[in-house]
């Protein structure tokens, strides 16, 4: 069985949003994009299943 692709999280200018890693970098379409300018804060569980992320009104 091959190896999943990677999920990074990017947190810029244009809001949060993940990337497919390596080889290619492309968005993600699993995981809408969160393009408001106050998600200060995220994380992913221990085991790397779950993400989660603060945006000043939901959590």
């Amino acid at each position: 069985m091959a190896p999943s692709t990677p999920l990074l999280t990017v947190r810029g200018s244009e809001g949060l949003y993940m990337v497919n890693g390596p080889p290619h970098f492309t968005e993600s379409t699993v995981f809408p994009r969160e393009s408001g300018k106050n998600c200060k804060v995220y994380t992913f569980s221990k085991d790397g299943t779950l993400f989660a992320w603060g945006n000043g009104e939901n959590f």
